[in-house]
């Protein structure tokens, strides 16, 4: 799995998935899943265009976590990336938002997606993590 950590104005971009799909309703950095012989890139370009109808630069991986939703293990990647065309559009989700940084917390997140929050406010590269 692979996921977008995309910034802009201190805001952050998330989606939150339809409430029939496997955490219905839940929100999450905008990615999915790897097709065969895909890189990390590659997908997360495809999931990020069919998904929000935007074309992204995609930049280093910042973090990944592992989490094991008790049906399906994942390991989901975070990769950085910044929108080179197109605004944002709930094509493949249910919602998109641009959330800032201190509020992430506060949005019903995915597990997999709570952990990277937590890594990130851990390495100071989200705001509260500093001791």
């Amino acid at each position: 799995m692979v996921a977008g950590f995309i910034r802009q104005q201190g805001k952050f971009l998330l989606a939150r998935r339809h409430q029939d799909d496997r955490q219905g309703g839940l929100w999450e950095f905008p990615g999915g899943k790897l097709k065969p012989g895909e890189s990390l890139a590659q997908a997360l370009m495809r999931e990020l265009r069919e998904e929000l109808g935007i074309e992204v630069q995609v930049g280093e991986e910042i973090s990944q976590v592992e989490h094991d939703y008790g049906e399906v293990s994942i390991r989901l990647h975070l990769l950085s990336a910044s929108i080179a065309s197109g605004q944002p559009m709930p094509l493949g989700c249910a919602e998109v938002r641009w959330v800032p940084g201190r509020e992430l917390e506060a949005l019903d997140l995915a597990p997999a997606d709570r952990k990277l929050i937590w890594r990130l406010k851990q390495a100071g590269i989200l705001p509260g993590g500093e001791s």
